[in-house]
């Protein structure tokens, strides 16, 4: 049975049983910052260093390695320092073959012990991947395959990721074969690891973006959601309309799902939350719209409705079908819509509510505006109480709903004519 290993302090952190971590940083000065605490501790513990990297890199990482105090000559004579090349090691064979490397990972952790080093801390640069062209795939599923042989070992394995020399679907897929991660210089336990995630890696292209988009979400990384969301996503000819529906929506939906089983606090949703927001007005910009058709639409969230992304998607549909869209956001009082319906009546308002709460402030706000308009105004309504209740929308006097975006903005349309 393994034992329970004893904590090692990183990153602000303390690794606990999982030590697989995925360090992404921006640049080698965020990296030894982070890192050069964690090596010197080790060393200073009678533990062995492992450090693999670029053969160029490796005067700079021992004079960094002596800034920080490491007698770098003393370590390496006594073997408990190795510095490695790419060469010897990632790249020792071409193509890249993860079987052989991660046999001689593990021949590294037992040959530390036989010499009687109580554990090893390994550091592994990845731009070894970028240099040698390694099929993206191959590199996950080495990186996904070693968690299996870290699991009987006690000894913390870093591998150091530049987010500047890997494109944002690579270094989330990375991230997701990780238990643990590195983002900011600090540790975190990883929400998006997934222990199956070899079988994902080679999927349908709006299922990976996806998966890669909603593990940018879950650690808060804005750079990669919105690289994933624009650059990548339009660079394999995904259609706007497509990363709205089949991207964004989803992956807000399931922050939604973590944030109600309380797997995710508040602050971590609305992180999450204020991404796709942003993700989203980059690509309003590029949304094909019809021609104007001269009718006006409302938008508006009921009142105590603080969700809005929803009904913004909604918004930015009905202006691609060729209507004006006045969006007026969350927590939109009754008496305000009435007020503003019998001022300037719309051609259509369309009303968003997400949850069962929102059931009676949706009824009042009907109510509202039936009080002044009547039935002249049409009343959509959408959200995903709808799809759990179905028949909700007869039962409040709904003119018009649909089960997302497109099946709204098609609806409206069709209720005028086009």
């Amino acid at each position: 049975m393994i034992q329970a290993p004893e904590g090692v302090p990183l990153a602000g952190g303390v690794l606990g049983r999982q030590r697989h971590v995925c360090a992404l940083f921006d640049g080698p000065d965020a990296e030894y910052r982070v890192l050069l605490p964690f090596v010197k501790e080790g060393l200073e513990r009678g533990e062995k260093a492992i450090h693999i990297l670029d053969p160029d890199a490796r005067h700079d990482h021992r004079a960094r390695l002596s800034s920080a105090g490491i007698d770098v000559t003393r370590a390496e004579a006594r073997g408990q320092l190795e510095v490695l090349d790419w060469r010897d090691t990632y790249l020792r064979t071409r193509p890249f073959d993860r079987r052989a490397m991660t046999a001689l990972v593990e021949g590294m952790l037992k040959r530390a012990r036989a010499e009687g080093f109580p554990r090893v801390r390994v550091v592994g640069h990845m731009e070894w991947a970028v240099e040698a062209s390694c099929d993206t795939a191959t590199l996950i599923e080495y990186e996904a395959r070693m968690n299996d042989v870290l699991l009987s070992y006690d000894d913390p394995v870093v591998c150091a990721y530049n987010r500047a020399r890997f494109g944002a679907g690579a270094a989330m897929d990375a991230l997701r074969a990780h238990p643990v991660l590195i983002l900011d210089g600090a540790l975190q336990d990883n929400l998006s690891y997934l222990t199956k995630l070899v079988p994902r890696l080679r999927g349908a292209t709006l299922a990976m973006l996806r998966d890669q988009y909603l593990a940018a979400l879950l650690v808060g990384a804005r750079r990669e959601a919105l690289e994933i969301a624009i650059e990548e996503a339009l660079w394999q000819d995904v259609e706007v309309p497509s990363l709205y529906l089949e991207v964004v929506q989803p992956a807000q939906y399931e922050i939604g799902r973590l944030w109600q089983a309380k797997r995710i606090g508040v602050a971590q949703e609305h992180l999450a939350t204020e991404i796709s927001r942003a993700v989203l007005a980059r690509l309003h910009a590029l949304l094909p719209c019809e021609p104007s058709n001269g009718r006006r639409v409302v938008v508006a969230c009921v009142e105590g409705e603080l969700h809005d992304l929803g009904a913004q998607v909604v918004a930015d549909f009905l202006e691609m079908g060729g209507f004006d869209v006045h969006f007026l956001g969350a927590n939109v009082p009754a008496d305000t819509l009435a007020e503003l319906v019998g001022r300037r009546p719309p051609d259509l308002l369309a009303l968003s509510a997400t949850t069962s709460t929102s059931v009676a402030e949706l009824r009042r706000a009907v109510a509202a505006v039936r009080s002044v308009a009547g039935d002249r105004i049409p009343i959509a309504a959408g959200g995903q109480v709808f799809q759990r209740t179905p028949a909700l929308g007869l039962q409040l006097g709904i003119d018009l709903h649909a089960g997302d975006a497109r099946g709204m903005a098609a609806a409206a349309r069709r209720a005028f004519g086009q």
